[in-house]
């Protein structure tokens, strides 16, 4: 569509998309959690949430890096 792939910029390289990314889905996994399980599953899958709102940001710069290497 007239723009060429040197020109292009990745939607993930802009940090707040990557954090918005990671929160959007811990936010998903922690409401699962906390309206629809009890007991140590629901302690399990916020763990789960949390770790996904820190590790996603990470992964995807990293995918970003390994990508400009290319």
């Amino acid at each position: 569509m007239g723009v060429t792939a040197d020109t292009e910029t990745h939607l993930f390289e802009n940090p707040l998309y990557r954090h918005l990314a990671g929160l959007s889905g811990g936010a998903i996994i922690a409401f699962i959690a906390i309206f629809y399980f009890e007991g140590t599953l629901r302690y399990i899958l916020l763990a789960f949430a949390v770790a996904d709102a820190v590790f996603v940001p990470k992964f995807l710069e990293w995918s970003l890096e390994v990508e400009d290497d290319e």
